[in-house]
């Protein structure tokens, strides 16, 4: 006899299984995005049983990360999840952190001497070396809020705290790529009410004709 559809649920349980794909000079442009097609990721997929597993795998992989080339240069390529809505509270932690920074490489700039000739050679690698660590402390919380390479990818050698147009490296970064995220949160929310729109829709119909 056929086991009941309860009975080969409890039997043959599946086994959940959640994928999160972490792919891995100066920014004078806006972040363009690259044109390499992403790859289609299936969200709920059953592959064959192994014949030495009789657990079906559940594929729950809907993190799809999109390709941006930086200033056209194919060797600086940025991946990015610009659905992650985490982003929000990550960038509100972070960027008190980097505002603290900026804040000590000023402490460190402002007590650099007037005149070249008593800079020695003592204090100049101390200048250096306090810099470098809190570059590297802005670089990291840069990577934080948008959970990917994106220091080394848009910086490079030079520093977050560098000057450009009227503000800040790691500014023009932050400002830049979350227009990208802005653009793409937009497309998905005017989806998301449109798919509502269609069910709530086919649903009034059914119960109230």
């Amino acid at each position: 006899m056929a086991k009941s559809t309860s009975k080969l649920f409890q039997d043959e349980g599946p086994k959940v299984k959640k994928k999160v794909e972490t792919l891995p000079e100066e920014v004078k442009e806006e972040v363009k995005e690259e044109t390499i097609p992403e790859e289609q990721t299936e969200v709920i997929s059953t592959p064959p049983v192994s014949a030495d597993d009789d657990i079906q795998d559940i594929d729950l992989s809907v993190i799809k990360k999109k390709r941006f080339r930086i200033n056209g240069d194919s060797s600086k390529i940025l991946e990015l999840n610009t659905s992650d809505l985490n982003i929000v509270s990550r960038l509100s932690v972070a960027y008190e952190k980097l505002q603290k920074d900026m804040e000590e490489v000023g402490k460190v700039l402002s007590n650099l001497p007037n005149n070249e000739e008593e800079i020695s050679e003592d204090s100049d690698k101390i200048v250096r070396e306090q810099l470098s660590k809190i570059d590297a402390s802005m670089k990291k919380e840069i990577d934080y809020i948008f959970d990917a390479p994106v220091s080394e990818v848009c910086a490079g050698g030079g520093s977050m705290y560098d000057p450009f147009e009227g503000s800040f490296r790691y500014e023009h970064i932050i400002e830049a790529i979350l227009k990208l995220y802005e653009r793409n949160l937009d497309k998905e929310f005017n989806q998301m009410k449109k798919r509502v729109s269609v069910k709530t829709s086919k649903y009034t119909k059914k119960y109230h004709n």
